[in-house]
């Protein structure tokens, strides 16, 4: 007889394939390929949540419920996008021309406003000068950690979207003229980003950067070759590794080699499986579900509820029970986390919804490929709904607010992109 934890982990990444096939049709009328919203979700999801929800599941270190859910989470993701694509057809939606690379021919259907680019990149930065000036730059410090968690909350989200929109803003122009200022222009801006991201150290703004570049460059109807993108890959497995290795130098000292591979397995395989294998542990067989209350966390007193957490810093000690008490660490939940607090089995419904978002996005973005601010904007939607993996409802809202103005703002042509949008929410597009 097969073991159920074994026959769970199967199941997870069956499901992946599933989702795969169910989202195919939606793929195919855009034109959008590998960087279609909902492609980019089921990727992450593969790698931040089924492989590790597989592992854990067959070996016996975690139960079959946590694959089953993980499972469960990429169909329901799925079948949202297939029920509003199927939808979309039947509103009379069709497949766009599909647009040529973008380069020096390519009219640019949505220019932006470069004084307010700059503006909005400035605006974000001094949101995060405080606490630059307080610890100076994290990676630097004698305490990366301690002085990277001055850099969280709210005043760090715009320069997640300011950043990688005003760099994929240069590059798009390179492109469209390219003339050997404008080229090491380009050049020079993606390497003084990611630097700065390094600097900051912060995984995951050097990892959005550069996803939102791919992305950006996809969008433009631009290729990419196989070899780059292993290059790509093993890049940024070294410098991941690196600064783990950075930020804990008590812990990798002597060992740092195997400590960076050991920390960014554990980082980018396992950590999301089992937060969200602890959350369902510890709910609802020792707090009942939350209801809703983990996005509301002040009103919680008003219904009654005074026991209402903050998850990611609530569940951290039972995954890290080893952990020096006197650390404060987070673990992001995700959506996925926070959908079963709140809602147990009953949370796949938001999963549909984000499947409706995702096909929606790509079918806005699919008519939007040759205007630099709609490519530069689109291509930060995506990765910040593709991250859902580790942001909670309320990040993801929040950032998606901040792409929106940020679009508004620095782009022209708002009111073209104003009727698409509402065709696009009556399924017409």
């Amino acid at each position: 007889m097969t073991p159920p934890g074994l026959l769970a982990g199967v199941a997870a990444l069956v499901a992946v394939g599933g989702s795969i096939l169910l989202v195919r049709p939606a793929v195919r009328r855009t034109g959008l390929g590998v960087v279609h919203p909902a492609i980019a979700w089921i990727a992450l999801h593969a790698v931040f949540f089924a492989a590790g929800a597989a592992l854990l599941s067959s070996v016996g270190a975690a139960e079959p419920g946590l694959a089953w859910y993980v499972a469960l989470t990429a169909l329901a993701t799925a079948l949202g996008v297939a029920a509003s694509d199927r939808l979309a057809r039947r509103r009379g939606a069709s497949a766009p021309d599909r647009p040529g690379a973008v380069g020096p021919a390519t009219p640019d259907g949505a220019r932006v406003r470069p004084a307010v680019v700059v503006a909005l990149l400035g605006i974000a930065l001094a949101a995060v000068a405080p606490g630059l000036i307080a610890t100076g730059l994290p990676l630097l410090a004698d305490d990366p950690t301690g002085a990277r968690a001055e850099l969280a909350g709210l005043a760090v989200q715009p320069l997640r979207v300011a950043l990688p929109g005003a760099v994929v803003v240069v590059v798009l122009a390179a492109l469209r003229r390219p003339t050997r200022t404008r080229i090491a222009a380009a050049g020079a801006s993606v390497m003084i980003a990611l630097a700065f991201t390094l600097l900051l150290a912060s995984r995951y703004l050097a990892a959005e950067l550069v996803a939102t570049l791919v992305v950006a460059w996809l969008l433009a109807g631009r290729r990419i070759d196989t070899r780059a993108v292993a290059a790509l890959a093993l890049g940024g497995v070294i410098v991941f590794g690196a600064i783990q290795v950075v930020r804990a130098p008590g812990q990798s000292s002597g060992r740092e080699l195997a400590f960076a591979a050991e920390r960014t397995v554990s980082r980018v395989v396992l950590v999301q499986p089992r937060t969200l294998d602890a959350l369902m542990d510890a709910i609802p067989a020792e707090t009942p579900f939350f209801g809703g209350l983990t996005w509301l966390r002040r009103a919680a007193p008003l219904v009654g509820r005074d026991d209402v957490p903050n998850l990611g810093y609530w569940i951290y000690p039972r995954i890290f029970p080893d952990q020096d008490p006197g650390v404060i660490g987070y673990a992001a939940p995700g959506l996925i986390g926070e959908a079963w607090a709140n809602f147990g089995a009953a949370g796949l419904t938001l999963f549909v919804a984000l499947g409706i978002l995702l096909e929606r996005l790509g079918g806005l973005l699919a008519g939007r490929r040759t205007g630099t601010a709609d490519i530069a904007a689109g291509a930060v939607a995506i990765v910040v709904l593709a991250r859902t993996h580790a942001l909670g409802l309320n990040g993801t809202l929040v950032l998606m607010a901040l792409v929106v103005a940020w679009r508004v703002l620095g782009g022209r042509d708002a009111g073209s992109l104003i009727r698409e949008a509402g065709l696009v929410l009556r399924w017409r597009a």
